[in-house]
């Protein structure tokens, strides 16, 4: 069979590895990229003896699909973790704060390290308290985003401190926006198993401990960044006989009997047994909109946000003490929402004499995501010096825009997508895939990528019995 992939992004190219590589037979892969270059997001590059990512810097080692990958691909070697200690601070309050021992991304596993944090005032800490005494919130079937739930629970500081700048700075939106069914799906069986949030924190916290699971990063890389992985797909897919393309639009998808048709942008026209669409939601509305109206109406419901990284080179004796701290995130008014130290984060980023820093400047904060070159960086590098006291400018500036790239996952997200996936329910062979969907993080797309195409292959087998 032929299959055909929208998008060179990671999904794409892990979709295609599934069909030439995967577990079933192998099919004719055709995938085409409208950009000059494959990855999407995943932008890694190389100058100056610095390593710089332009998008996602890392993926987390608890979602297997990135790290099953890499073995395929031989790269199981190049897998790095973070560097030292893992040292992540919020700037809270007017000042860097280590996180508290043993806090996730909204509740504490650990009681007294949250006790004593000088990241919440004593009035939002005693409110957080009231959760072990609350009744359940919830209400079956009815989705809420996360900042409502949270704040019903726990209080508006846990909301400011915690959940927006750590949730809200993964998915690019506040946690008022976001659907706890689909980002944060735990919360509700854990209200549902123990009531109280905080007390279903510190008992997973103890049977973590009791297992043996320590505090250590859950984060890992390759020694040549994320890039490396896209490389290696590339030059892999094509040894096994996949016809990758670069700047190549689809212009029109349409049926063809059991088959369909791509019309490209040059005219030609290429019949394909199978569809994977990976190219985002402005593609997949756009090439759905004749064949499949339903599903285009509910994918053009998913909202996307705007995302800015900028990349800035130091030389180490611009601060007046060595930068060890992994990065922080913002929980005070700010230009960013946060930053990454890359060079004390991962090993290989940067020379000795050298700070590389990312700071990340999201939609949610307002005119200066949209700002021109010179006001945003007149703005971030303001702010690193007031934070960190630099008393010289950056030696190097990278700027990258990610423009209504972002989706949202906003309450409702989970019946948006199965309306989506309704709506190609007569064309069993088409299936949408990647992080407008069902996960943003690089092991959600890379496993979405290649279960999507496992079932557009097989909906092609079952319409051709």
């Amino acid at each position: 069979m032929r299959l055909l992939v929208v998008g060179g992004g990671i999904t794409g190219l892990a979709a295609a590895w599934e069909a030439v590589r995967g577990s079933g037979a192998p099919a004719e892969v055709l995938l085409v990229e409208a950009s000059d270059r494959f990855g999407g997001k995943v932008h890694t590059e190389r100058t100056d003896g610095l390593l710089i990512e332009h998008g996602p810097d890392s993926f987390v080692a608890y979602r297997p699909a990135a790290l099953q990958l890499a073995e395929e691909l031989g790269l199981s070697g190049d897998v790095i973790s973070t560097s030292g200690t893992r040292t992540v601070h919020l700037r809270a309050r007017g000042r860097l704060r280590p996180l508290p021992a043993g806090m996730g991304m909204v509740l504490p596993s650990r009681l007294w390290p949250f006790v004593t944090t000088g990241i919440l005032s004593p009035a939002d800490k005693l409110r957080a308290g009231l959760d072990l005494v609350l009744p359940r919130r919830l209400v079956a079937g009815e989705d809420i985003s996360i900042g409502a739930f949270l704040r019903a629970r726990l209080g508006g500081g846990i909301v400011r401190r915690f959940a927006d700048p750590m949730i809200g700075g993964i998915y690019g939106a506040s946690v008022d926006e976001l659907s706890l069914d689909a980002v944060l799906p735990s919360l509700r069986s854990d209200e549902a198993a123990h009531r109280s949030l905080m007390l279903a924190a510190i008992a997973q916290g103890r049977k973590a401990r009791a297992g043996g699971r320590g505090p250590g990063s859950p984060f890992r890389t390759f020694t040549g960044g994320l890039g490396s992985l896209v490389d290696a797909l590339v030059e892999q897919l094509i040894a096994a006989g996949a016809d990758l393309r670069l700047n190549t639009r689809v212009a029109e998808l349409r049926p063809a009997g059991e088959r369909a048709e791509a019309v490209l942008d040059d005219g030609s026209v290429e019949a394909v047994d199978a569809i994977v669409l990976a190219g985002g939601v402005t593609s997949s509305v756009a090439l759905l909109a004749v064949p499949a109206p339903g599903s285009s109406s509910a994918m053009s419901r998913i909202p996307l946000a705007t995302s800015t990284v900028v990349t800035l080179a130091y030389p180490a004796a611009a601060f007046g003490t060595p930068v060890t701290s992994h990065g922080w995130l913002e929980a005070d008014p700010a230009p960013i929402s946060g930053i990454t130290v890359s060079s004390a984060k991962w090993a290989g980023r940067a020379g000795a004499d050298t700070v590389l820093i990312r700071a990340f400047v999201p939609e949610r904060l307002g005119p200066i995501a949209t700002a021109d070159d010179a006001e945003l960086l007149a703005a971030v590098t303001g702010h690193l010096a007031d934070v960190l006291g630099t008393t010289e400018p950056p030696g190097l500036v990278r700027i990258a825009r990610w423009p209504e790239m972002m989706p949202k996952y906003t309450v409702g997200h989970l019946d948006t997508v199965a309306a989506a996936d309704a709506g190609l329910a007569h064309l069993p062979n088409w299936r949408l895939a990647g992080s407008a969907v069902r996960g943003v993080g690089v092991p959600d797309c890379i496993a979405d990528g290649r279960r999507q195409v496992a079932l557009a292959l097989s909906g092609r087998a079952r319409v051709g019995a």
